[in-house]
């Protein structure tokens, strides 16, 4: 299987859908919003989100809550209102967006995860300085916040 890459079984369509998902661990002095733009301009089309470094540990683990986002984009059933935001809701654990920021947003001088998901291979621009994340066996922590973020949906309602 390529790097990036699962099939999930699609809840609204029932067909495999491919997801692509890629995180880097920048360094400290990394301008977050620098680095999703670039990532952003190389990938149309996809979901590119910075996250709090040590929030994430294992591209397994973004995978799984990006497929959450996206099934959640096709069903219309997003936590917030881009795909984006979604996704920091779900790393994050809660519904409230403020607190989301809070928790797990980049902060502009500090170490941060750069998140990059969509349904076609991810690019990597050249100036992304950020070492990949492994793709690990999921941790017992890992799976009980991928059950989490898609409880989140039932919280909302």
């Amino acid at each position: 299987m390529a790097t990036g890459l699962r099939s999930f079984r699609s809840l609204t369509v029932g067909e495999h859908v491919r997801i692509f998902a890629r995180a880097f661990l920048c360094p400290k002095g990394a301008s977050p919003e620098d680095l999703k733009r670039r990532l952003a301009d190389a990938n149309p089309d996809s979901i590119v989100q910075t996250t709090k470094g040590g929030l994430v540990e294992n591209e397994a683990f973004v995978e799984l809550l990006a497929a959450q986002t996206l099934q959640a984009e096709t069903s219309k059933g997003l936590l917030a209102n881009k795909p984006e935001m979604d996704l920091l809701l779900r790393l994050a654990g809660t519904t409230q967006i403020s607190r989301a920021i809070r928790d797990a947003g980049a902060k502009s001088g500090d170490q941060f995860v750069l998140v990059v998901a969509g349904r076609r291979t991810i690019r990597r621009p050249s100036g992304i300085d950020g070492m990949e994340l492994p793709k690990l066996e999921l941790t017992a922590s890992e799976l009980g916040r991928i059950e989490k973020a898609a409880l989140l949906n039932a919280e909302r309602a």
